[in-house]
């Protein structure tokens, strides 16, 4: 597949600092695509993209299409039909109301909204191996459905540790009624968890018309729905509603289980907000993104403390408002973090050019006057639409950002486009690798310039995600080779990054590298299917196993202790054919694995 570069007419970035660069965060990377975006092929519905550990970009183009790309922005051909899969469902598939989350084993789960013959719309929940292909393991051949009322409607997905996969959206009885919003708990394999709210659903009724746009999944487990609660126009707030594990209400956070952050409030007047998306922090605070406005609207952002509190010290009093030029009809589509904390979002402006807007904020709330212009980029296509749906951070510091292109009416195509972040060390190092052996894992790395550098810190993540320093060495002020052994390493999967600590207190950081330790963690069963012995394979053999087997109702059958050994071999004799699930207790860490007995 070709991308269509005839569609790309003009592009010109606002810049008004006297020196221009392409180094400047903030702008189009002119090496990626024609001149920093690619338009593809993939029609859209503007729904999420997600950004692959190997760099390539995976696409929920619509409710049943997915397309992967390269890092370069070229279809990956290793996947589908040449970059692209499509699912053909008996029944009708709609568009606008979905989202897909991926599995740590790769496999990815979409949600879609589903209208059988019957004609009322259920929620679709479908799971695709790796290479895109229905997972026929799940669910009834790859999908299970929800049906809870007339207009059953998905907005969110998210997936436990443990497996289960969550979704929320919202219910309505008819068109004319208010919606009220639900979350519901699907077991790793499909069939409502039975442990969760009533019978696996929860149906959450308020006052007043609320839309869900978001879910997330709290450091301790707990599932917060994020929603726009009230009439658009008459200072609906951001609305936050926060679940336990077992789906019950979570008294403890804000007023009774809900928060909320309304614009307008000392202002006065018929502000009109609408919540987008939201993200959680590593400390646990919770940044939610969207537009506010009186008459007209503009980007915002406000952010709530762990307790559901709003943090008084974000922005001004927990929010900031941020209109664009002279225009202030923009939008706040989807935000994302830097490893620095700094926030990231990206949305559209409403104007003769609808340009493209990546924005910046500090982690206090406020705009980065670096990035951008005073905070702001916007890249404008000649009077096309381009709105950005999903960001992403590079491991190199570049920033990607995928959305929709919308050249006329009735056509809308997914893009690609990438900016330049803050200067990485990339750009003055290189070969940095991390390998097992007998001592840990040993981390290695050279420097092309150290002009100005104090020291290098190895840092670690256990999640690609909160890193923290393991040791700091001096720099050298030349260039060098260096090496550090972690003698501790994480079980399982580990991700190394170095950051630079320059003379002047900046810090800079490398690419990531991932490596695995003996596999420990990723548990699996071998034989599956199995008639006599299964095998348990990737225990921590450090760590007591409590291995149990249960029925696909959760009931047990078995439970057994294992100790010093990373597998454990189980006898299934005695068990009828059909379908079991295997639990592995390892500490905090639960693994359950369908089993399927010949």
């Amino acid at each position: 597949m070709k991308n269509i570069k005839s569609l790309i007419i003009l592009i010109i970035l606002i810049n008004l600092c006297t020196t221009k660069t392409f180094a400047q965060a903030g702008t189009l990377d002119p090496t990626f695509g024609d001149n920093g975006l690619l338009v593809t092929q993939a029609l859209s519905y503007g729904n999420r993209s997600i950004l692959l550990e190997d760099g390539k970009i995976l696409f929920f183009s619509d409710p049943s299409t997915l397309d992967r790309f390269n890092p370069d922005g070229s279809y990956d051909e290793s996947f589908g039909d040449h970059g692209r899969i499509v699912h053909n469902f008996n029944g009708q598939i709609g568009g606008g109301f979905n989202d897909f989350a991926l599995q740590s084993d790769g496999k990815i789960i979409c949600t879609a909204t589903y209208q059988p013959l019957t004609g009322n719309l259920y929620t679709l929940v479908y799971r695709c191996n790796a290479d895109g292909s229905l997972d026929s393991s799940f669910g009834y051949k790859g999908r299970d459905t929800v049906f809870i009322d007339k207009y059953t409607i998905p907005h969110g997905i998210v997936i436990q540790p443990d497996g289960k996969i969550v979704v929320c959206g919202d219910v309505k009885k008819t068109t004319l009624v208010e919606k009220r919003t639900y979350i519901y708990r699907l077991m790793p394999d499909g069939g409502l968890d039975p442990s969760f709210g009533d019978g696996g659903i929860v149906v959450n009724k308020y006052s007043n018309e609320i839309s869900s746009e978001a879910l997330i999944i709290t450091h301790d487990g707990k599932l917060i729905i994020g929603s726009t609660y009230g009439p658009f126009d008459d200072r609906p707030s951001y609305h936050l509603a926060s679940f336990n594990t077992d789906g019950s209400v979570d008294a403890g956070f804000g007023d009774n289980g809900i928060a909320q952050f309304i614009f307008g409030v000392v202002q006065g007047g018929a502000w009109a907000s609408e919540m987008k998306s939201m993200i959680l922090q590593p400390d646990g605070k919770i940044v939610c993104a969207g537009t506010s406005g009186e008459g007209e609207y503009m980007m915002a952002l406000c952010r709530f403390n762990t307790d559901g509190s709003i943090d008084l010290g974000f922005g001004d009093a927990g929010g900031i408002i941020t209109p664009f030029k002279d225009t202030h009809n923009s939008k706040n589509l989807a935000v994302t973090l830097q490893s620095d904390g700094k926030i990231l979002t990206t949305g559209f402006a409403e104007m003769d050019s609808w340009p493209l807007l990546l924005v910046r904020y500090l982690e206090n709330g406020k705009l980065d006057p670096v990035f951008g212009v005073d905070g702001i980029s916007a890249s404008f296509y000649t009077l096309d639409l381009v709105a950005g749906t999903s960001v992403h951070v590079l491991n190199d510091g570049k920033i990607l950002v995928t959305g929709i292109y919308t050249p006329q009416p009735g056509q809308t195509y997914a893009f690609i486009s990438r900016f330049n972040g803050d200067n990485v060390l990339a750009a003055n190092f290189k070969d940095l690798k991390a390998a097992q052996n007998k001592d840990g894992i040993t981390i290695t790395w050279q420097t092309l310039n150290e002009s100005d550098t104090k020291s290098f810190t190895v840092e670690r993540s256990g999640n690609a995600n909160d890193y923290a320093g393991i040791n700091t060495v001096p720099a050298k002020g030349m260039a060098s080779n260096y090496s550090y052994t972690d003698k501790n390493p994480l079980d399982g999967i580990s991700y190394y990054r170095i950051k630079e600590n320059a003379v002047n207190g900046t810090t800079t950081f490398s690419p990531v590298v991932k490596v695995v330790v003996n596999d420990n963690g990723i548990i699996s069963l071998y034989p599956n299917p199995a008639k006599n012995t299964v095998t348990v394979k990737g225990l921590n053999k450090n760590i007591t196993a409590i291995i149990k087997i249960t029925d696909m109702q959760g009931r047990e059958i078995s439970s057994q202790n294992f100790t010093q050994s990373s597998s454990a071999i189980l006898n299934i004799r005695a068990l009828a054919q059909g379908t079991y699930f295997v639990q592995v207790a390892q500490q905090d860490k639960i693994v359950r694995l369908k089993l399927i007995r010949e």
